[in-house]
């Protein structure tokens, strides 16, 4: 009975310190909430609130003033993040399973392989070479998918969750001749859930905040991603808050450019897409990251 007592108050300890941590996790996500939805003027003079004080949509309509743009973009980085996410979890798993196979012929060597790319990198400038010379990709919506499509870290990951696997399932699906092919697509990956949600968000994650490969290989306005653009919206206000871009604002009547409302305001509109798929991930991701914390 006692023993009951005390796992109780360790569990509603462990509630109430999770619970509060998530509070103040999101905290500063509301702040910013409120302050793009918040006067300029009233954002400089009382500072950030957990309330929407003197409401404007301001930032807003500033952000959606090229609505076309804003619209392709989110198409374009939508599109890159599903495309992208589908083929790094498939390719990812069919390079992951025949290296948990044991006794495959060179796995040692394919791994120490795989394993060097994480230490030695070409550099930017082979890396550029690369891809717009002798792949063609400049200017290519392939271009922000193919680069980051494999990562050696990734693979190690669904290597070992692949290798708590029992072996048997494989040997009985052999025996009653089923190819390695089908096992794979048939077995292992029903198997696998929790790895490949944990990959899928690891990989959405980075094609949803890519930004860089599209400013070094894309030149063309439709091929623009949403945070590439918020990047460079977001120069433009500081260029207009600087010296020369004040003069212009005090030619249009010193009007007074929500620049911190716009930062805010392009914050919500980046990540919000991302904050509403991951609690259907949460579960596996959570099994995921305890990959190889317990032996049987």
């Amino acid at each position: 009975m006692k023993d009951k007592i005390v796992d109780r108050i360790v569990l509603i300890t462990a509630i109430i310190i999770t619970g509060a941590f998530a509070i103040a996790c999101m905290i500063p996500l509301w702040m910013a909430f409120c302050a793009s939805f918040t006067n300029e003027n009233t954002l400089i003079r009382d500072g950030y609130s957990l309330l929407i004080r003197d409401f404007d949509i301001s930032s807003y309509k500033i952000v959606f003033t090229k609505t076309d743009t804003i619209y392709r973009a989110y198409l374009v980085t939508i599109s890159m993040t599903v495309i992208g996410t589908l083929l790094t979890v498939f390719f990812t798993a069919l390079t992951a399973y025949p290296l948990s196979i044991k006794g495959l012929k060179y796995g040692g060597k394919i791994n120490l392989y795989i394993y060097m790319t994480m230490l030695l990198n070409g550099g930017l400038v082979p890396n550029y070479i690369l891809i717009t010379r002798v792949l063609q990709l400049k200017d290519n919506f392939l271009v922000l998918i193919i680069p980051g499509m494999i990562n050696a870290y990734n693979i190690f990951l669904m290597t070992n969750y692949f290798r708590t696997l029992p072996a048997s399932l494989s040997e009985s699906a052999k025996i009653d001749g089923a190819t390695d092919f089908k096992i794979f697509m048939k077995i292992i990956l029903p198997l696998s859930k929790p790895i490949l949600a944990t990959i899928a968000l690891f990989a959405s994650m980075g094609y949803w905040n890519e930004w860089y490969k599209v400013l070094l290989y894309v030149d063309n306005p439709n091929l623009y991603t949403l945070q590439y653009l918020i990047m460079k919206l977001q120069r433009e206000v500081d260029f207009l808050k600087s010296e020369l871009g004040a003069r212009a604002l005090e030619a249009m009547g010193n009007i007074t450019l929500p620049s911190l409302g716009i930062r805010m305001a392009t914050a919500m509109l980046s990540i919000g897409p991302i904050i509403l798929v991951y609690p259907f991930l949460q579960k596996y991701f959570m099994k995921g990251i305890m990959i190889g914390s317990v032996k049987e």
